[in-house]
């Protein structure tokens, strides 16, 4: 049995983080990457309407650059994983974004950070998420912590059992909110 992902993929910041923070996790996230795209989407609204839209010539659309303004501020701080797979699972037919898997920021995000900002050894993360198990059945979100390099490039790579095993080998992830 295959498995096809379509970017881009949602990446959700459930907590508060500076700018300078998220515009860092997704070049990095864009970095790690072996294509020069931006696969992950940061949602600046809950009602879809920021939310790329299908093409109709059926190409992909890109996420967000590493380039959001000052002002930004993500919509789904002080959400819960709940909360943002069932956004994901009831986006209208004409968003475009992966519905299966998805990116979170939670308080382990910018860990690697110190007091000035300034990253350290351990670097930024991200959640990497999955809705239900791996032949796409039931509601239950699966959970792995990876680095913001890491990130598309695991995204973009994922084939059936994959995931489970990238699981298998670091460990479910409990996000901290």
């Amino acid at each position: 049995m295959g498995l096809f992902v379509k970017p881009p993929f949602a990446l959700f910041s459930l907590v508060d983080l500076p700018v300078e923070t998220l515009n860092s996790i997704l070049q990095q996230a864009h970095d790690g990457s072996t294509v020069d795209q931006w696969w992950l989407y940061l949602p600046s609204s809950t009602d879809y309407s920021a939310a790329p839209p299908k093409k109709p010539e059926g190409g992909g659309q890109e996420g967000t650059k590493a380039s959001l303004p000052s002002s930004f501020k993500p919509a789904f701080v002080g959400r819960t994983t709940t909360d943002v797979a069932a956004w994901l699972k009831n986006k209208p037919d004409g968003v475009d974004l992966e519905g299966k898997f998805f990116g979170m920021l939670d308080k382990k995000a910018a860990a690697g950070r110190g007091k000035d900002g300034a990253r350290n050894e351990e670097g930024d993360k991200v959640v990497l998420c999955r809705i239900g198990d791996r032949e796409s059945q039931g509601d239950k979100v699966h959970c792995v912590l990876v680095s913001a390099e890491e990130s598309t490039l695991t995204l973009s790579g994922i084939e059936y059992g994959t995931f489970d095993q990238l699981i298998e080998g670091k460990g479910e992830y409990v996000p901290e909110i």
